[in-house]
């Protein structure tokens, strides 16, 4: 709980950034909504690649961060189509690999953030990247 505190007061500046949310488990997409709203981030929340891609089409958010959990979605192409659509898009991707992927981008990808690291940590992330730090290399586990 403490660590929530001090994350929460670096970061409770953020409410001109907008985050698109993409999870196909509406209760998680509901959870991730309450959690980023809470740090002052505008959510766009979508639970489907097709919605993510209509809602970038309208609204042109600052990051999509999309939780891997949902087989029949391409990651990868698309964060590709949404930086098409938004080219100042940030993409980040909430996944259960831990030795695969840690805090490291490929491809279209920004970042892979892994979930189990819990939300104090998806918040440092994405208050790393809005801040403008320079991507790290994916690190060999």
């Amino acid at each position: 709980m403490m660590m929530a505190a001090s994350v929460s007061k670096i970061f409770m500046h953020s409410d001109s950034k907008a985050i698109l949310c993409l999870c196909h488990d509406i209760h998680m997409l509901e959870i991730r909504r309450m959690l980023l709203e809470h740090f002052g981030y505008r959510v766009f929340p979508a639970n489907s690649a097709e919605d993510a891609k209509h809602v970038a089409e309208n609204k042109c958010p600052d990051m999509l961060l999309m939780d891997n959990s949902d087989p029949a979605v391409d990651y990868e192409r698309l964060a590709q189509e949404v930086k098409n659509i938004c080219p100042d898009v940030i993409t980040v991707v909430l996944s259960p690999y831990y030795r695969v992927y840690r805090n490291g981008s490929i491809g279209s990808i920004d970042r892979f953030v892994v979930k189990d690291d819990g939300p104090d940590a998806l918040m440092e992330q994405i208050g790393e990247l809005f801040s403008g730090d320079p991507k790290p290399k994916l690190r060999p586990m």
